[in-house]
């Protein structure tokens, strides 16, 4: 049976040759443009090599060292000069500088200083503690030394637990951070909050505009599907920008209630959330009709006839006989939509108040704004984690729809 398996398979393979060769350069123009690359910014969240070259010494001195004890010993004042200036020298001290400003905030100055002053040859000879002390007090901290004593490793966690508004104690211990600095994961929900919303009211208004075209004459649906892709012809900044002009104070909507005397004074209408829900659904709406017309008409229409014949309501033979056979066309629709609305940055940053910018937007702040990458990376992860288990979630509620029509 091994043999008669291996000689059915290999004739089948060298008849593909060509067309793998054929693929090849796409497959290697994806991994060289688009996979290595997300994968070399995504290895930043757990990315400890700034520390691990410049404090390598000091690490080691603080390796018996706990926070409880107060101030470090002189061991490691010593070995922290002598890594600083070693960093000066070779240029390093300002990426060393700025990753122990994320995690304490505020010390990036005096770290940059003493860095000068050990390369200087200022900070060496007898109580070398007591000389940086007297000309940088921000290394009184304890905290800054317990970072450079937890965080010696190749690989550091501290970007994915402050993603999700978590720390690491002066114990070990990994807590949740005070409400009042608890940001991220109020984002996340956020996010997956508006992009849900967006998919079901896709989903909701898809359906009607689907069945429309799909049972109107050839040139009436040709017309409808034409004014269902317009949009996807336009620029998205071009739609964006233009719905700010028609909901802002002196647009068209606010211009057409004062003079029906519907209002008497202009309405909020942008930078609102209904307003991001609006713009949002314009944009994605084609990406919900298209897949669900697709579906809609592979299913003949007698099958509806016939439910009705028999006795059905309209609504129970929709729900009961039409509805499975369109619902895989409505879950691609609907992982589209999602996927599209979780990675939004441009309409939720122009439309959207300052309480409704997703994740994308924190993304962005954090890689062009901050240059904090690790953590940039560690949201990202975030989000290509919802996605995954999105993905996850539509491929096993198809294969359950599925079962459920086979039956």
């Amino acid at each position: 049976m091994y043999r008669s398996a291996r000689q059915s398979t290999f004739p089948y393979l060298r008849g593909q040759v060509p067309y793998l060769l054929m693929v090849a350069p796409l497959v290697l123009f994806v991994i060289a443009t688009v996979l290595v690359p997300v994968a070399m910014f995504l290895f930043r969240a757990i990315d400890n090599g700034v520390l691990q070259t410049n404090l390598a010494r000091t690490s080691a001195a603080l390796a018996a060292w706990t926070m409880a004890e107060g101030l470090p010993p002189e061991a490691a004042f010593a070995a922290l000069v002598a890594d600083l200036s070693d960093a000066q020298e070779a240029g390093r001290a300002g990426p060393l500088a700025a990753r122990l400003n994320q995690a304490v905030p505020g010390s990036r100055t005096f770290i940059l200083k003493t860095a000068r002053l050990a390369a200087d040859g200022a900070l060496v000879g007898p109580d070398v503690r007591g000389k940086v002390l007297a000309q940088a007090k921000g290394w009184e901290n304890p905290a800054l030394w317990s970072i450079i004593s937890h965080e010696r490793g190749r690989f550091t966690s501290f970007y994915l637990l402050t993603s999700l508004d978590l720390e690491r104690r002066s114990d070990g211990t990994i807590g949740l951070v005070p409400s009042e600095s608890a940001l991220f994961l109020s984002i996340l929900w956020r996010t997956i909050a508006i992009s849900l919303g967006v998919t079901a009211i896709c989903a909701l208004l898809a359906l009607p505009v689907a069945h429309v075209i799909v049972s109107a004459p050839r040139a009436v649906a040709a017309v409808l599907m034409a004014m269902v892709l317009l949009p996807l012809w336009t620029s998205l900044l071009v739609r964006t920008v233009a719905w700010i002009i028609l909901l802002q104070g002196e647009g068209p909507v606010n211009s057409a209630l004062l003079w029906l005397g519907a209002i008497t004074e202009p309405l909020r209408l942008v930078y609102t959330r209904g307003s991001l829900f609006i713009t949002m659904v314009q944009v994605l709406l084609p990406l919900m009709i298209l897949p669900i017309v697709s579906i809609l008409r592979r299913v003949p229409p007698t099958y509806m006839r016939a439910a009705r014949s028999l006795g059905a309501s309209w609504w129970t033979a929709w729900r009961r006989v039409q509805l499975p056979m369109i619902l895989p066309g409505i879950l691609t629709g609907s992982g589209i939509v999602f996927v599209f609305s979780l990675g939004y940055y441009i309409t939720p940053t122009l439309i959207g108040g300052p309480s409704d910018q997703m994740l994308s937007s924190f993304i962005v702040f954090y890689t062009d704004k901050t240059l904090n990458w690790g953590l940039a990376a560690a949201l990202s992860v975030q989000l290509l984690s919802v996605l995954l288990l999105s993905a996850l979630l539509v491929a096993a509620v198809r294969r359950l729809a599925s079962g459920r029509v086979g039956q």
